[in-house]
């Protein structure tokens, strides 16, 4: 492992970004959204995955600079077109958007299609749960796990999460996909030589399996059985549909291609009927009462929000050398300065 200045990270990402072909307003975006990630600690669906972007952006797979064009509005609803720009562009742009229909509507829901991966839901629900709003943001993409005693792909696993404001310096805050393991848990659970819970998935011939890499060639399972896949139909609906993107195995037109990313952004103006000091008191209080009937409980956000503070005030991350062999070497593309 590399330990690299938290600065110094943020300036090579922003520098790379703009190299590649972001404009200055794009580049702070996406450089934002890659910080909050990568701030999780948790080292997959952050920087990790900028080698991949970079990838796509020289190759001209993915739009620098997208025109995201409004395609229907009625009242606090609106979708765009995302013209294939990076995910990171696209999901921040509608939570955005969803955060000022809030402010004229008390709620607003904003939709996005052909866009990419946006990494994890984290980065879109920190800034509007800071600033007092309830945020949710929720993703689908190719068929890639299966039913209920099933061994066939039918439909994604809706990646999604939320955050609540509440008195406390986190916010109550969930970002999880529909599955039991994501692509990332299971390649580094591949690369650990681990195995997992056989419930997880099935591998390729629909048997179960304690293998990460047989899962990740298999199929994986929705969380809770019946009670995900109904959940992740939900998440289809939302995005695909109000997106007026592609369902399941549908291609774009066009391209032909199956599995274009569409996102959902719903943001909440949480003080709108009770006001914003009595609704944070109010989420304040369920976290009290549920630690009085189960001392030490872990809240969702509390570990995130405190390893961030940790690398903050330490001023440093951990990088693999791996990817920072992979960054040094965009960077010498560039004639940027290399991290050291």
């Amino acid at each position: 492992m590399a330990k690299i200045k938290i600065s110094e990270l943020e300036q090579t990402i922003h520098q790379l970004l703009h190299a590649a072909g972001l404009n200055e307003d794009n580049a702070s975006i996406a450089t934002e959204v890659f910080m909050r990630a990568t701030l999780r600690g948790v080292g997959h669906h952050d920087v990790y995955d900028l080698p991949g972007r970079l990838e796509g952006l020289s190759k001209g797979k993915i739009k620098a600079n997208p025109e995201m064009v409004l395609i229907h509005k009625y009242a606090a609803l609106e979708n765009y077109e995302g013209d294939n720009g990076l995910g990171e562009l696209g999901g921040m742009f509608i939570m955005k958007r969803a955060q000022q229909l809030a402010d004229e509507h008390g709620i607003g829901l904003c939709a996005i299609r052909n866009s990419n991966h946006l990494l994890s839901s984290t980065p879109y629900l920190e800034q509007p749960a800071e600033e007092g709003y309830i945020s949710y943001i929720i993703t689908r993409g190719a068929p890639t796990m299966g039913a209920p005693g099933r061994k066939e792909k039918v439909i994604g696993t809706s990646p999604m999460g939320y955050a609540i404001p509440t008195n406390r310096d986190y916010p109550i805050m969930f970002d999880a996909c529909l599955a039991y393991a994501s692509n990332g848990v299971l390649s580094d659970k591949t690369r650990a030589g681990e195995e997992v819970p056989s419930h997880w998935g099935l591998d390729v011939d629909g048997k179960p399996t304690t293998s990460p890499g047989l899962i990740s060639k298999g199929t994986r399972l929705p969380i809770g059985g019946h009670k995900g896949f109904g959940l992740t139909l939900f998440g289809e609906v939302i995005t695909g549909i109000l997106a007026e993107g592609q369902i399941i195995d549908e291609p774009q037109p066009g391209s032909g291609l199956v599995g274009i990313p569409s996102h959902t952004a719903i943001c909440i103006k949480a003080g709108g009927l009770l006001g914003q000091r009595e609704f944070t008191h109010k989420t304040t209080e369920i976290l009290e009462r549920m630690e009085a009937r189960a001392s030490g409980l872990q809240i969702p956000g509390q570990h995130s929000y405190q390893r961030k503070a940790k690398l903050l005030s330490e001023e440093t991350i951990d990088l693999t050398a791996n990817l920072l062999d992979k960054l040094n070497e965009w960077a010498q593309k560039f004639n940027l300065k290399t991290l050291e």
